[in-house]
């Protein structure tokens, strides 16, 4: 018996090496400073307008070709990439190195790395996302928040901002993704181990979500020219064997593999009938999750 995830657009959290196709939007007046066919950088500037206000900048993000040149609007690029998708987010793209906060220093002092995106493996904080726009950063990446401090912070109803009706208020030079949603939970130890290997390299990172059509935020690590992909779709059907996630109920957050799955629907702890699987969690416990609250890792 096979069903599939349906969380993630690609079926799960992490891409390791895809292709990827990205526009980068330009500012009204900007000039473009590649051609097509033209091989980018991540940190490059690809363009850039001067006015009153300074200089503006816009960098590939990207390690790959010029696909398209509109000049005042957009310079879309072509590259390999691995690819992180999170549960939620806010703010449109943003480029800048991966940078981690030093251990066991306050957020309320902790030094914020001007134009960098912070990853933070645990809950941020209304203090850390309100430090880290007024420091210069332009990102954190976490594993969780609260829904009324995000709210807070972005100064909009989320929901609304999610079903695509409006967009946040706040500051949007700071973009936010969470790799595990909303509430207090730690980011998975696999995923930030990716972070830490990459640190300090230059990354793509949006916030922008809409499940009603699978859009999730997502951050993308470049990889270098010529890094051959992986082929995708990947493989996203939950079977006996596949490591996966659970990602509602008291079980949130827990990881294990799929030992079984039931032939008829089971009682859920809300005493309604549902189609489950047999987890094995990583504690070496078993218990029977619905597969709408299961999602594939590999």
């Amino acid at each position: 018996m096979t069903t599939y995830a349906l969380d993630y657009p690609l079926g799960r959290p992490v891409a390791p090496a895809i292709n990827v196709r990205r526009r980068r939007a330009l500012p009204p007046g900007a000039t473009p400073f590649v051609q097509l066919n033209e091989q980018a950088h991540p940190d490059q500037v690809i363009a850039e307008m001067r006015g009153p206000n300074g200089v503006s900048q816009t960098r590939a993000g990207l390690a790959g070709r010029v696909v398209e040149v509109k000049t005042g609007h957009s310079v879309t690029i072509e590259g390999v990439a691995t690819l992180i998708q999170g549960i939620v987010g806010v703010g449109g793209p943003v480029v800048g190195p991966l940078s981690f906060l030093p251990r066991g220093e306050s957020l309320a002092v902790v030094p914020i790395p001007r134009g960098g995106i912070i990853v933070y493996p645990q809950r941020a904080s209304l203090t850390l996302l309100q430090r880290a726009a007024s420091g210069g950063a332009v990102g954190v990446i976490a594993g969780s928040a609260s829904a009324l401090e995000l709210e807070a912070f972005t100064r909009t109803d989320l929901s609304s901002v999610f079903d695509g009706f409006t967009s946040p208020q706040g500051r949007q030079s700071l973009t936010v993704m969470l790799t595990e949603g909303f509430g207090d939970q730690t980011m998975d130890a696999a995923i930030f181990q990716l972070f830490t290997q990459r640190a300090g390299d230059v990354a793509l990172l949006t916030g922008l979500t809409q499940p009603r059509i699978n859009l999730r935020p997502e951050v993308l690590l470049p990889l270098p020219l010529g890094t051959a992909p992986m082929p995708t779709p990947l493989d996203n059907a939950l079977t006996e064997g596949a490591r996966v996630s659970v990602t509602a109920g008291p079980l949130r957050g827990a990881r294990g593999t799929l030992v079984y799955m039931f032939a008829y629907p089971q009682i859920s702890p809300a005493d309604i009938l549902t189609r489950s699987a047999l987890i094995r969690l990583d504690d070496g416990s078993t218990k029977t999750v619905a597969l709408s609250a299961l999602d594939r890792l590999g």
